[in-house]
């Protein structure tokens, strides 16, 4: 069946819109896939501000709390000797912890090795020592005596808490704290409990320096160098590694304190990560941290590589299917319109014959021409001849399809390219005399020897010939010219003829193509002569091109090496 026009073109559209709706639907897929990771980078950079925000302010807070708590205790009972903070490197608030070391007046020296303890007494006192858990309970008495003044030794005969960390207990007439085990070693001094009274006024003392209403610039209460490293160490722990900068917008001053790199110091203005710094500040002027990522797209597009590539992987076949198929489409069309021309055109072809071997057969039917043996022997010849015409055409046909299958052998030989183009032009040459034309042969080549198939590369030669005579409605002037080049041998055939349109020079070596003329067929042939020579010269090797003016002439160019590649 053959397709219609109309019916390709409806089949084409339709095939179209839907590759259409299937791009479409899978850039919206892609397009909402990467929606969703901008809101999962939204929500990991917020939190990940929070915490910075809650680490600061609570660092913060406990620094306020241990100043307060050293002003309020008694200095007549308790001097410092060292405080510090430990804090894992500044990235947690909630292992934020104080710890120091307090030495009470008269506070007898105290150490602790394995399973042995010694102090020193400064003056006779009475002692009790006690051991507990890490939770301060299961208290188990090890010594309650008085003791003189001097160095003393206890044994501590069985550590029931020894796994984990144990705490003993240290009481005198003039002090007593608590002291933590690890592994038998004294780890750290735990200070006497703040009473009741003390820790009230702590308490009113911390939130009258919060609620005072005094102004305290960011620069004053944050390190540059501890909020980078802040910044940095929580973005990792919430698993957003790329690049970014940061910065402080001042309100009172309404500007960026703080930009680091100072490049991007407009785009932190603009940007939409934005944090409000110690957010429980009653009475301070605001001032906001803020983030931005200048590679915020290129790290979101990474994570998505894998269903980036697969995408447009599987949208690349679809798109070469469908272009395959269509073009599949479009030449089955063509080729089935060339198979008809053909059809034509071997009926025209063998329609002349058959009609004269027709007559003939019946001439010879009749008694009378049977006693002429002169007509007898002429209508003989006459029915030789055009069925030898008809059996040519046919052996053509089926030669040109068993060479296009690949099914032919050549006999290659050192053949000189001059000799075959000179006996070439001898066979045609009386035809176009006979029509008021000529041949101008420039043979220039130096070394006309190629490696060829002699049989080919003069069928090749008659057939471009041919055709140079076939399509010069006028008197013919075809020039035939050969030269050296490179490593093998260039053949220029030309003539005056009719000439190519642009569009039949891309299908004059197509199989059954001819070019269009309507329903006159004063040119004999079935499409196959320029498609043979192609096959031919391909098959040694070489390459043919043609360049034509319509109307003007036509040149086919033909290069052949001189030697066989084995």
């Amino acid at each position: 069946m053959k397709l219609s026009k109309k019916m390709v073109g409806t089949i084409v559209a339709l095939m179209s819109l839907a590759l259409l709706g299937l791009i479409g639907v899978q850039l919206y897929l892609l397009d909402h896939a990467m929606e969703l990771k901008k809101q999962a980078f939204r929500q990991n950079v917020n939190a990940a501000m929070s915490s910075i925000v809650q680490q600061l302010e609570t660092k913060e807070m406990a620094t306020k709390v241990f100043n307060v708590a050293l002003n309020v205790a008694p200095r007549d009972q308790m001097a410092v000797v060292g405080m510090h903070f430990e804090h894992d490197n500044m990235l947690r608030s909630d292992s934020l912890r104080v710890t120091g070391r307090f030495m009470v007046k008269d506070q007898p020296q105290f150490k602790i090795d394995s399973n042995r303890v010694w102090y020193e007494l400064p003056t006779a006192q009475h002692v009790r020592l006690a051991l507990l858990d890490s939770l301060g309970q299961k208290s188990i008495q090890i010594l309650n005596e008085f003791k003189p003044a001097g160095k003393h030794e206890q044994v501590l005969h069985s550590l029931p808490f020894k796994k984990g960390v144990v705490f003993l207990s240290f009481t005198t007439d003039s002090t007593s704290f608590v002291t933590k085990v690890r592994a038998g070693e004294t780890n750290e001094i735990i200070p006497p409990p703040i009473s009741s009274e003390k820790r009230q006024m702590i308490i009113r003392k911390v939130v009258d320096d919060i609620t005072t209403a005094k102004f305290v610039p960011f620069e004053a209460r944050v390190k540059p160098a501890i909020l980078d490293s802040l910044i940095d160490a929580t973005l990792n722990e919430k698993g957003i590694v790329t690049a970014y900068a940061y910065g402080v917008v001042s309100a009172p001053r309404d500007s960026l304190f703080l930009a680091k790199p100072a490049k991007f110091d407009g785009e932190l203005k603009r940007s939409e990560f934005r944090s409000r710094l110690f957010p429980n500040d009653i009475f301070a002027a605001p001032d906001d941290l803020v983030l931005y990522f200048p590679q915020q797209n290129i790290y979101l597009l990474k994570q998505m590589i894998g269903l980036l590539s697969s995408s447009f992987i599987l949208l690349g076949v679809v798109v070469c299917g469908f272009v395959y198929t269509v073009r599949t489409i479009y030449k089955q069309r063509q080729f089935a319109g060339l198979m008809v021309d053909f059809i034509n055109n071997m009926t025209h072809e063998f329609k002349t014959p058959i009609s004269t071997i027709a007559l003939a057969s019946e001439a010879l039917a009749n008694p009378e021409i049977g006693r002429d043996g002169n007509r007898l022997l002429r209508y003989s010849r006459i029915i030789r001849d055009e069925n030898t015409r008809m059996r040519n055409q046919v052996e053509k046909i089926l030669e040109m399809a068993a060479l296009e299958e690949g099914d032919y052998e050549l006999n290659i030989a050192a053949v000189d390219a001059h000799k075959i183009i000179a006996e070439a032009v001898q066979n045609i040459v009386l035809q176009i005399e006979k029509r008021g034309g000529k041949i101008e042969c420039q043979l220039r080549a130096s070394a006309p020897i190629i490696a060829a198939d002699e049989v080919h590369l003069a069928n090749i030669i008659h057939n471009l010939l041919d055709n140079a005579n076939k399509y010069s409605p006028e008197t013919p002037v075809i020039k035939i010219a050969t030269e050296n080049e490179g490593t093998g041998l260039r053949i220029r055939i030309s003539d005056n003829g009719i000439g190519l349109r642009p569009e039949d020079q891309k299908r004059v070596f197509e199989k059954y193509y001819r070019v269009p003329t309507g329903n006159v067929h004063d040119v004999k042939g079935f499409g196959l002569g320029l498609s043979y020579v192609k096959l031919m010269v391909e098959a040694h090797g070489g390459t043919i091109t043609v360049r034509s003016d319509y109307q003007k002439g036509s040149e086919f160019e033909i290069w052949l090496p001189s030697k066989r590649d084995t």
